[in-house]
């Protein structure tokens, strides 16, 4: 069992040193750390719990378009197959 565990730590390390990742990673960062995104989210968490649908609409379409926001989408996805790519290797039964 430790070798299936050394296994995967080693497969994490070499993931976390592939430009896809490292990449997403510092595109997580830069909207975590976004005053305007950090802003509008906020915005949108408070006027949701309101009846102003049309400005949460606006509020909502503004932040899913901001850049950032498109990038870290797209790189998400791209993760995702990745690792769905692994998974199925690693669960492949011959």
């Amino acid at each position: 069992m430790s070798d299936v565990i050394e296994l995967t730590k080693e497969l994490k390390k070499e993931l976390d040193e592939l430009p896809l990742f490292i990449e997403y990673k510092r595109v997580s960062e830069l909207v975590s750390s976004n005053e305007e995104l950090q802003e509008l989210h906020n915005e949108i968490c408070r006027i949701s719990k309101s009846e102003d649908k049309d400005k949460h609409n606006q509020l909502l379409n503004k932040y899913n378009s901001h850049p950032l926001i498109v990038n870290l989408r797209e790189l998400e996805l791209e993760v995702s197959e990745y690792l769905s790519s692994i998974s199925q290797i690693i669960n492949k039964r011959d």
